[in-house]
């Protein structure tokens, strides 16, 4: 099953501001280090991630869709 949408209404969707893409990140219980070590990346290529906008939209969701941790 496909989904068409139309190339302009997904180019119309904006990138999370850094402060909040942060927020959410600790939010779930997470550091950006840790994050970042999950997706495979450097320290350094994750904060680049998160201040350069626009960003890759699928960065947001995957940040939005992060498991909580669970503080031990």
């Amino acid at each position: 099953m496909s989904v068409d949408t139309p190339k302009d209404d997904v180019q119309r969707i904006e990138s999370i501001p850094a402060h909040e893409f942060k927020r959410i990140i600790h939010a779930k219980g997470w550091q950006m280090k840790e994050v970042a070590v999950r997706w495979g990346m450097s320290r350094v290529r994750m904060s680049q991630i998160c201040n350069n906008l626009p960003r890759p939209l699928y960065y947001d969701d995957a940040v939005r869709g992060l498991p909580c941790r669970l503080k031990s």
